[in-house]
């Protein structure tokens, strides 16, 4: 019921409309009230200064009388005077008048013995109120604008902005607090244009001052990032964003100032981790295929040669069984230390696989420039192969020129890979140049690959392979991912071992298929040993998910294997998505989802953008890729890469699994950070279904 802080500007406004309203009538106290919160809008200055539970008292007694009053009753008027005995020291009765529609209340308090007429009364009150709402009205706004002010504040904190203002004839500067601490300079000190531009070093002062007189000579404005050294010698780096404007003091020019310091240190932090090696520090494949493209164009346009070179320890799975975990990154950090041995500060070196290198030689314009630098690198193989500390290495690489043997990078290489293909088989001779007999022989173990596949596809040789995914927390099985497997009477082949046959569109399709067949007939069984079916995650390759009756077919199955499409879970590589028109995939995909099948992104974190198409496809699980998982139990950086993976899948509803899980440290690792779901040997290598299937019986005896 108090009247409003003796810091409100308004309050005398309110005070001296009530006095004008006492004064017309010849009383000494007088008010407004609000008959919602019996609170005081307005008073006399005799009534303000009045004790304050005096103020109270006599504010509740009229709101009580007023409230007591029947207005229904045909008898009563709202233009009535309403009578409240009040304290004898400030008189003897209150005359109130109410106004409905505002639900407001108008008293004074007549000296005792004195009375007042109703009609004055009420032409006074009529002429005070609406001087008191306006006054209120303006309360508001200005508690309004403080809000936003503070809030402002705290943004301008938050996000270190400040405004600022030039006025062009006299170049003065006006700033808010925010713009000082920017600079380094204490607020409310002179500052000049001069002064501010010395704070930029050159070239940024020059581009600073050239932007501002251009934007105060065109009436236009600009936007500028560059460093500032503030007084007390720290360097930060500042956004400026101009306007030009006009006014009755003339032209000026007003904008914003940014510290965007820590904002361009974490970018370039994060553009860092995602475009290099964490164990090495080197470019990753991104970075790798980014400069490959340039070294092309730049040879292209200058007529110049280069070399590319890949190489690829074969022996590095060995090893880890072997040696443990921390082996092999030494190894990679000594290999990537005697390639650095090899080449010139202008060439790029970098890891672009778990156990692959790649170089990118400029400038070789002779074959004996290249000879020289590959028999220094033969030597460096040499002295690594044996020193690997719980077991040798084998390293191989293949050499292709540009443009001597591809003009394209991709093309390129396509060239080196074949090379180191035929390297890795001639393990007398580690280091081999693409030549076109090496090409035509590579096509025909090509082709002689996929007559064979041909040939196992109607033997029935290709086949699922099943591994388990296991919840961490209760090591129970929750799911199993099906693995095509190449099984000859003489040996059985991984994916990777018949890369060729699968990237086929037509034996691929045919593998596909059969894998496919296979694994419905495998789920359908398994209901036999238990009331719920696992969830199957079936490998897509980019040929089966762009296939016209790739999703037809795969309904079909799952109906007539009595199985239900939410039963499958289809696993996607970023491969699929690149280069596809996205309007087709997210037809095909969202038909799929509709139909209740769900999609995974597997091997997240390698990609080019995977954060991106986690957003933009309906995948409702991502697989994190075994190179994450490799040395987390010792890498800090990996650990902190997965925890932020799983942060950003918390936040989206994603599942998370681990992949390549292969020790006791590294589960206890991604339990501490709290990743749930794993996938690796450490629980089973992928297997037959027959022993898949006595892995689910043994948990459900």
């Amino acid at each position: 019921m108090h009247l409003t802080s003796v810091d409100d500007p308004f309050e005398e406004l309110a005070a001296a409309a009530c006095n004008l309203l006492a004064d017309s009538l010849g009383v000494r106290y007088s008010g407004v009230i609000t008959l919602e919160k019996a609170e005081l809008k307005g008073g006399s200055s005799e009534f303000s200064r009045l004790p304050a539970d005096l103020r109270d008292k006599t504010i509740a007694a009229i709101c009580d009388d007023v409230l007591n009053v029947n207005f229904d009753d045909d008898s009563v008027h709202t233009t009535q005077l309403i009578q409240t005995d009040v304290d004898e020291s400030i008189g003897d009765q209150s005359a109130s008048l109410f106004f409905p529609e505002t639900e407001t209340v108008v008293f004074v308090i007549p000296a005792p013995g004195r009375t007042v007429a109703l009609a004055p009364f009420r032409r006074a009150a009529v002429s005070a109120l609406p001087i008191v709402y306006r006054v209120d009205d303006l309360r508001a706004e200005r508690a309004k604008l403080m809000r936003t002010n503070v809030l402002l504040q705290h943004v301008q904190e938050i996000s270190k902005i400040g405004g600022w203002e030039q006025a062009l004839g006299t170049d003065k500067l006006t700033w808010s607090e925010a713009v000082y601490d920017i600079h380094g300079i204490e607020p409310g000190g002179d500052v000049t244009l001069d002064r501010i531009l010395s704070m930029y070093p050159s070239p940024a002062r020059e581009k600073l001052a050239l932007a501002m007189e251009k934007a105060a000579a065109e009436g236009d404005g600009f936007e500028l990032t560059g460093p500032i050294d503030t007084p007390s010698g720290e360097r930060r780096i500042v956004r400026t964003v101009a306007r030009s404007a006009s006014g009755r003091e003339g032209a000026k020019l007003y904008g914003i100032s940014q510290d965007v310091t820590s904002q361009l240190n974490a970018e370039r932090r994060l553009w860092w981790a995602a475009n290099h090696d964490p164990v090495t520090s080197l470019p990753n494949r991104l970075l790798f295929e980014d400069r490959l493209g340039v070294a092309v164009r730049r040879a292209k346009r200058e007529d110049r040669r280069f070399a590319l070179v890949i190489i690829e320890i074969s022996d590095f799975a060995r090893l880890t069984q072997r040696a443990g975990y921390t082996v092999p990154d030494k190894n990679m950090m000594e290999i990537a230390g005697r390639l650095g041995a090899v080449t010139r500060e202008s060439d790029t070196i970098a890891r672009i696989s778990i156990n692959e290198f790649a170089l990118i030689l400029h400038d070789i314009n002779d074959r004996n420039n290249l000879d020289i630098t590959l028999e220094r690198l033969r030597e460096q193989f040499k002295q690594v192969e044996g020193s690997g500390g719980g077991g040798s290495l084998v390293m191989s690489a293949g050499v292709a020129y540009y443009p001597e043997h591809a003009s394209a990078d991709t093309e390129l290489i396509r060239a080196a890979e074949i090379a180191l293909s035929r390297a890795k088989r001639k393990l007398t001779e580690p280091v081999i140049v693409f030549d076109r007999k090496i090409a035509a022989a590579d096509e025909k173990r090509r082709a002689t690959i996929l007559a064979q596949a041909r040939d196992s596809l109607n033997r029935r040789e290709f086949l699922p392979y099943y591994q388990p995914q296991i919840d961490m927390e209760t090591n129970a099985i929750v799911g199993v991912e099906a693995l095509v497997r190449w099984q000859t009477p003489d040996m059985t082949l991984d994916a990777k071992d018949f890369a060729y046959a699968l990237d086929d569109h037509e034996i691929g399709s045919r593998v596909g298929r059969a894998v496919l067949d296979a694994v419905i007939a495998d789920i359908s069984s398994l209901r036999a040993v238990t009331e719920r079916p696992f969830r199957v995650s079936i490998n897509a390759s980019r040929t089966e998910v762009l296939r016209n009756d790739f999703l037809e077919t795969f309904l079909e199955k799952t109906r007539t294997g009595n199985l239900r499409p939410n039963d499958f879970i289809i696993e996607i590589t970023e491969d699929v998505i690149i280069g596809v028109d996205d309007k087709s995939l997210h037809e095909k995909i969202n038909y799929l989802v509709t139909s209740g099948v769900e999609f995974s992104l597997d091997d997240f974190g390698t990609g080019y953008a995977s954060l991106i198409h986690i957003t933009s496809f309906p995948v409702t699980e991502i697989k994190i890729d075994k190179q994450f998982i490799f040395g987390i139990e010792t890498d800090r950086r990996k650990r902190a890469i997965v925890r932020g993976v799983l942060q950003i899948a918390q936040s989206m509803g994603l599942n998370v699994i681990a992949e390549g899980v292969e020790t006791a440290e590294q589960q206890e690792a991604l339990r501490e950070i709290g990743c749930r779901y794993a996938q690796g040997y450490l629980y089973s290598f992928p297997v037959p279904f027959a022993q898949f299937a006595a892995m689910v019986e043994q948990q459900h005896v």
